[in-house]
């Protein structure tokens, strides 16, 4: 009997959306050039969806994909506004991904839990007895005991990821919640990836490529220039990364 050759599972990635509003091939390509020198590193070699918020022609949908390769960009697949697009997108080897949920995390912070409470209880009567409330659920922690080689990816699914060891050079280490690496952190690190402005990334050793908070993000540079191969956490704070030393 043959022994099976391969087995297909679900995963979770992190890919970067890109919503075309308006498609000029200058405007778009002036645009592009300026967003991927603000961060080389982050964005070359990324996986891109790219997002049609209107319909393009076929041939204005093939400039755009060109464009986004000649910026070292990966376009993987599309969604929106795709019409009779999908010949052409099969053509050119991307998958149409319109009907498929996603979960993404915006650019810009939401709002302190601490401020939308008080706001919603200012807009509230005052009871006339205190209501208790239930206690909130245990979030549950990833354990990863090995180090986290080049090109592995670990994902905490609505809770923290602990990981006692080193993340390599070219790695990725996601969670909803915070992330702990007492090691060496030389990889990716994204802490709140469903927008969790609260959490933070704390690590024995700080040397990552990047590090993310809710869709926030610094490189390596900004790594280098505070607190660099030494204890250290991250947090945000008015839509602000801080990086700051562990005594």
């Amino acid at each position: 009997m043959t022994d099976t050759c391969f087995r297909m599972k679900g995963t979770t990635l992190t890919s970067i959306v890109l919503e075309v509003i308006d498609f000029d091939p200058d405007t778009f390509e002036s645009q592009l050039a300026e967003k991927i020198n603000s961060a080389p590193q982050f964005f070359t070699r990324s996986s891109l969806i790219l997002h049609l918020v209107k319909l393009l022609s076929a041939t204005e949908f093939e400039l755009l994909v060109a464009l986004c390769r000649r910026f070292k960009l990966q376009p993987m697949a599309v969604r929106g506004e795709v019409g009779a697009l999908r010949s052409v997108i099969n053509d050119l080897g991307l998958a149409d991904v319109s009907q498929s949920k996603f979960t993404e995390s915006s650019l810009k912070t939401t709002k302190p839990e601490s401020t939308a409470l008080k706001e919603q209880a200012a807009n509230e009567p005052a009871a006339s007895s205190p209501v208790p409330t239930p206690a909130a659920a245990t979030k549950p922690v990833k354990v990863i005991s090995r180090p986290v080689r080049s090109g592995q990816q670990v994902y905490a699914e609505g809770g923290d990821l602990v990981i006692t060891a080193a993340v390599s050079e070219g790695a990725e280490v996601l969670a909803d919640g915070n992330i702990h690496v007492y090691g060496t952190l030389r990889g990716r690190a994204l802490a709140g990836v469903k927008g969790n402005v609260h959490a933070r990334v704390f690590c024995q050793s700080l040397d990552a490529e990047l590090i993310s908070i809710a869709g926030q993000f610094i490189m390596h540079e900004t790594v280098k220039a505070s607190c660099w191969k030494q204890p250290a956490q991250i947090y945000l704070e008015e839509d602000t990364l801080h990086i700051e030393p562990i005594a």
